[in-house]
């Protein structure tokens, strides 16, 4: 399945990604954080036996990264730094392209896109479609998107999102910009991973 389709109806509470344009995988994570030499392919097991004891510890912000196409993925497998701070995907898209999409079970999704180290745009379903909502330089950059989607842009501070529904609209969005994740590069395949913040032993 291509993009990011596993996911429609997916029970997935927690989603932290980030994606970068034209830059390897083991590039997104330095620049999301993680030291050099701490960046390894794991396999499954391997990953399993190293970070599984500490995914949901709160002073750990442990990593997977690949490609798709163009573009670099990394999940955030408990931590959600993607959306912590405006400027990680700014940082993330210099000289290129980035795209964050966090979702919660609130529930809640929040999509930002940045060019040459500039935000472009940011949505948070908390306020609806609403642009006073919005931030970035081109809060409507995505309005013609969304709305060949279904969305209702009408009515922006209600729960319209269309046929696709709220997270359907933004994994479709994020899709169309060319972005996805290999389904068996978080269960099967050997993956690139590191932890962005050292662990307190």
């Amino acid at each position: 399945m291509s993009g990011l389709g596993w996911m429609y109806g997916a029970d997935l509470p927690l989603l932290s990604l980030t994606f970068a344009r034209d830059i390897s995988a083991r590039e997104l994570l330095e620049r999301m954080g993680a030291e050099p030499g701490d960046i390894a392919i794991r396999s499954q097991k391997e990953f399993a036996d190293e970070f599984g004891d500490v995914l949901f510890e709160d002073d750990c912000s442990v990593v997977s990264a690949g490609r798709y196409g163009e573009w670099a993925w990394a999940w955030e497998h408990s931590s959600w730094r993607c959306v912590e701070s405006e400027q990680l995907v700014c940082d993330v898209a210099a000289g290129t392209a980035a795209l964050v999409v966090h979702a919660n079970e609130k529930p809640m999704v929040e999509i930002r896109y940045a060019e040459e180290g500039h935000l472009v745009t940011g949505i948070n379903t908390l306020f609806g479609l609403e642009p006073d909502g919005r931030t970035g330089a081109v809060p409507g950059k995505f309005d013609p998107a969304l709305q060949s989607l279904g969305a209702d842009l009408r009515n922006p501070r209600g729960t319209d999102y269309g046929p696709l529904g709220l997270r359907g609209l933004f994994f479709r969005l994020a899709e169309d910009l060319g972005v996805g994740i290999p389904h068996a590069d978080l269960t099967d395949n050997p993956v690139l991973c590191a932890e962005l913040e050292p662990r307190v032993h």
